[in-house]
């Protein structure tokens, strides 16, 4: 939809995050608007038996599984086979995707694409919370096996944002990002 509107030579780009840190902001931030995570009494209960709360095609319960998927408008269900078809496609629609866990390197890439000065960039936090505990191993590990699709997206746009970042220099990026965090 918004193709139709926007010039054909128009610069597209997103942000995507982890699912193995992202479903636990997903989980508190969607509760009441997620029947699955309304049914669980915790995130961690959630995760051990997903299909005891979690019903396709419930409304809401689009946020308690593959979320970017969803977010970015691809198909749930998918064949196996298409998932990296799809992804190259929608990397030809979206040639950079920004990383959540890396903003600041991915900041100047961004900033080096649309051709911006180094004063175009402020930096502050807003709206992010600091977890009490980082995460267990166990925990993000269920949580990128139940978003499977996400876990493909992920790392599909993890290896693209590196490819770049080496075209870049990583070097240079490191720099650039250390100044932008300054």
């Amino acid at each position: 939809q918004v193709q139709r509107v926007i010039p054909n030579d128009s610069f597209y780009f997103s942000i995507i995050r982890d699912p193995g840190t992202l479903g636990e902001s997903a989980f508190s931030y969607f509760r009441s608007a997620s029947p699955a995570f309304r049914r669980s009494p915790s995130l961690d209960a959630f995760l051990a038996s997903p299909s005891r709360f979690f019903r396709p095609g419930l409304r809401g319960n689009h946020y308690a599984r593959n979320l970017q998927w969803f977010d970015f408008g691809l198909p749930d269900p998918v064949p196996p086979e298409s998932v990296p078809i799809l992804l190259e496609k929608l990397e030809r629609v979206f040639p950079l995707v920004l990383l959540a866990e890396r903003f600041d390197e991915s900041l100047v890439l961004l900033r080096h694409r649309l051709c911006w000065p180094s004063s175009a960039l402020d930096l502050f936090p807003h709206n992010s919370r600091i977890p009490e505990l980082p995460p267990s191993p166990l925990r993000v590990r269920r949580l990128r096996l139940w978003n499977s699709l996400d876990w493909a997206l992920y790392s599909h746009f993890n290896r693209s944002f590196w490819r770049q970042a080496r075209r870049f220099g990583e070097a240079r990026l490191k720099r650039e990002a250390e100044e932008v965090r300054r």
